[in-house]
């Protein structure tokens, strides 16, 4: 897929979606898997996403499955695994076991009997089996709190044994040394410590001769004096031995372990695979719930853009922090409306809402959830080329324009069928004219070619195309006429007035300049720029009359409806009694021929 410039999805605010991901991410591969993340053509794999993300949200109800917060990156141990004769250490053994397996677990056990439910999940699951084997092999030489058992092996609890036997000698004999040195007033304030890992005592130095043993150090102001005592020194010895012995020991417990997972690899690899899997789920699951976006509908029949109530995620988060309700947006583009023309007043939405037509097609492409309603469709454009914002290059030594027109220049080659463009204030940077001429041919070149763009403009001839050109419509950023603030309406079929006189005006302006200004325009130019205004002004009224129409007719329905109803169940009822009635003269009459015939 070719994406055009480098930077064009920082300048959408793509960047901003990706270090959101990267946060809702628990492991550093998951992150670094996003930090990577572009959009893809393959439909396959956009449909699955989607719908696997669809499939987690709705079995989660937003909470992660995943019990472990934070899970080891397998990476080296699975490499180790490879290596002949490796040993795992008690650590690995143990994230193996409690940050893999088991979370690997917790994930089958949580879809096992969901199939019909989520397939897409229990379809990526499926290969892969609930393990016993490999926690069975950690279980028998590892506890619960991490430490190699003593049953590990007959070998290391006889060593243990006799380590734990040394250990209750060598107290009592130092508690009963240290107990004579304190009475004669020798023992210093440190009493014990540990020199090259031999146990020592410590006594002042004036008294060192006092206890016979051997001298290992003395403090840094030379007043103790480190000593190991005479009767203790072979009992140490003998501990350093054991502890030896017992570190032999467990790295060939340790050894004897990895060679039983080793068969297993493979296997777990697998399940670092699908946990990470699910990291991106949840990652996503979890964007889309701060986002407020829903899975689209895939176009894969024809090609067609259709947004319902579409918004520029960044912004909204922007604006949520604000308190700041985000405008939404309807747009299509199918075969006979390719490329939108936007107008409209400076700072009215025009190149956000660009941004956003763009940024939505990037997410989707990426498998994400996005910002519309649930009935919006997308179909896979090859290529999202775009040029937007100041050009200006002081390196390259180019000018806004020439910086403009090389961008042009590659979107011109590379636009093609199943293409979106987005270029923002096409042909600005040179002369009115002759910029607005060039961007009027490029324009037609780019409708040939049945490629999908959006384009933010002031030229009257581009807003003039595009009435008239097939493929090509405008729209326009509404704007509030007795206030001179926009509203961020998006308005599909009408060009829009820069309102640059107006707001001019209601600046501050003196009006004499701006009669002047308007006195250098063609009288024709001037009226057109009046006829938009008016004709926004009379679709504003129509459509408040049309609402209040429409409210009215409601309040009439909803009493012809009440009244309806009050005569039906007046109805009802007078039914109701007229077969009560029937029903008792019924009964009176069988009562009165069973009264005759006995008399």
């Amino acid at each position: 897929m070719n994406i055009y410039p480098e930077n064009l999805p920082s300048i959408l605010g793509f960047e901003s979606i990706l270090h959101q991901l990267i946060e809702y991410c628990e492991g550093a591969k998951a992150k670094e898997i996003i930090s990577k993340l572009k959009p893809t053509t393959d439909f396959d794999s956009i449909h699955t996403q989607l719908e696997e993300t669809s499939e987690y949200i709705v079995a989660t109800a937003g909470r992660s499955i995943l019990s472990q917060q934070q899970y080891p990156e397998m990476d080296s141990i699975l490499h180790l695994l490879k290596i002949k004769n490796a040993v795992l250490t008690t650590k690995q053994c143990v994230q193996i076991k409690k940050k893999m397996v088991l979370l690997f677990n917790e994930i089958i056990y949580f879809f096992h009997d969901k199939k019909e439910l989520f397939p897409h999940l229990t379809k990526k699951i499926e290969p892969n089996k609930k393990d016993e084997i490999i926690i069975q092999i950690i279980d028998e030489i590892v506890d619960k709190d991490g430490i190699i058992r003593d049953s590990a092996s007959t070998q290391l609890l006889h060593i243990r044994t006799h380590l734990r036997e040394n250990r209750k000698l060598s107290d009592r004999i130092y508690k009963t040394c240290i107990e004579r040195l304190r009475k004669n007033g020798h023992l210093a304030d440190v009493e014990e410590s540990f020199i090259n890992g031999r146990r020592v005592v410590g006594v002042f130095s004036e008294f060192k001769r006092e206890l016979k043993g051997i001298i290992l150090g003395q403090s840094a102001s030379g007043k103790i004096t480190y000593i190991e005592p005479q009767n203790l020194i072979n009992l140490n010895n003998e501990k350093n031995e054991l502890e030896s012995e017992e570190k032999k020991e467990i790295y060939k417990i340790l050894k004897e372990a990895t060679e039983k997972i080793s068969p297993y690899k493979q296997q777990l690899s697998n399940y670092y695979l699908l946990v990470i899997d699910f990291d991106l789920l949840n990652a996503k699951a979890r964007l889309a719930k701060l986002l407020r976006a829903n899975k689209p509908y895939i176009q894969n029949q024809e090609q067609k853009i259709h947004l319902q109530q579409a918004y520029h995620p960044v912004l909204y988060l922007q604006n949520f922090e604000k308190k700041i309700q985000t405008v939404p947006f309807d747009a299509t583009f199918d075969e006979h409306q390719r490329i939108m023309v936007i107008s409209g007043p400076n700072a009215g939405g025009k190149s956000i809402t660009l941004k956003t037509i763009a940024l939505l097609q990037m997410m989707f492409q990426c498998g994400l959830f996005i910002t519309v309603h649930p009935k919006s469709e997308m179909s896979i454009m090859q290529n999202i080329l775009g040029d937007i914002g100041d050009n200006q290059s002081i390196e390259d030594g180019l000018s806004t324009y020439s910086s403009r027109l090389l961008k042009m220049k590659f979107i011109f080659k590379n636009a093609k069928e199943k293409s979106l463009f987005v270029i923002d204030e096409f042909g600005t940077g040179s002369d009115p004219d002759m910029g607005g001429a060039l961007a009027e041919v490029i324009l037609n070149k780019l409708n040939d070619r049945k490629c999908f763009g959006v384009i933010t403009t002031h030229f009257t001839n581009l807003k003039l195309l595009a009435n008239h050109q097939q493929g090509v419509f405008n729209a326009c950023m509404l704007f509030n006429i007795k206030t001179l603030k926009p509203l961020y309406q998006l308005q599909i079929g009408e060009p829009g007035s820069s309102f640059t006189f107006e707001v001019a005006e209601k600046t501050g302006i003196d009006k004499e300049i701006i009669n002047a200004a308007k006195s250098k325009l063609s009288k024709e130019r001037v009226q057109m720029d009046s006829l938009l205004n008016q004709l926004q002004i009379e679709k504003k009224q129509i459509a408040q009359t049309q609402k209040k129409n429409f409210q009215k007719q409601i309040s009439k329905t909803t009493a012809a409806k009440r009244e309806f109803n009050e005569l039906n169940e007046q109805l009802e009822n007078s039914i109701l009694r007229q077969k009560q009635n029937k029903e008792e003269k019924t009964t009176a009459d069988g009562l009165w021929k069973k009264a005759t015939s006995t008399n």
